[in-house]
């Protein structure tokens, strides 16, 4: 199904507008850098809290860490599922990355261990930015092997302990700034080295 992705990660100032605080460890970076230290259940509050703002629906029921996802038919922001961050990041490439690596990603060896305004590096052929490199991105799915045959729009097992995590951040060897690599934490765990990207499926 059709979706919307944020072109950047969500910045320090988007954050700060929504949230009303900073947790940032590179707050020194600017209102332009990408939010980092943020849980998964810090992530999907932000969704929500987006969405009443612009007075869309809101896609998750939280109660606590008891947190119900809509699902894709919502039509409010959401973090996007393993599938469609894949989905975006290749922008119909095949290949580990959509570009040299020095031209569209801040990684360990350019990155002088920080992160960087978003925008900065060169977009994928869709108008992504940053969807390798800077800092690694929370997305919906609960972590589990692939399944196996061909599935439309998977959004991942229904439970787990790890949510997923993608594209690889300021901090991140070469190996690990590629499209198809998939990590995960504890959805309560903040990193500085870990932020998040917002979509919208189409009405």
């Amino acid at each position: 199904r059709p979706f919307l992705m944020k072109t950047t990660e969500v910045t320090q100032g988007e954050w700060k507008s929504v949230m009303g605080s900073n947790p940032s460890q590179f707050s020194s970076c600017g209102d332009n850098c990408p939010v980092e230290q943020v849980s998964w259940f810090d992530a999907v509050e932000y969704c929500n809290r987006l969405s009443r703002k612009e007075g869309l629906q809101t896609c998750y029921e939280i109660h606590g860490t008891d947190v119900r996802f809509k699902g894709l038919s919502c039509t409010g922001y959401r973090l996007p599922t393993e599938a469609e961050w894949e989905y975006a990041g290749r922008a119909g490439s095949s290949a580990a990355r959509y570009g040299d690596i020095d031209a569209i990603a801040w990684y360990d060896q350019n990155s002088g261990n920080s992160t960087h305004p978003v925008g900065r590096k060169r977009p994928n052929a869709w108008g992504l930015y940053d969807m390798l490199g800077n800092v690694w991105e929370w997305c919906q799915d609960w972590k589990a092997g692939y399944s196996g045959g061909t599935l439309t729009d998977p959004a991942g097992p229904s439970s787990g302990s790890d949510r997923v995590f993608r594209g690889g951040s300021w901090g991140s060897h070469a190996g690990n700034v590629r499209a198809a690599v998939r990590l995960s934490y504890d959805p309560g765990d903040r990193y500085y080295f870990l932020g998040l990207r917002v979509v919208r499926s189409m009405p």
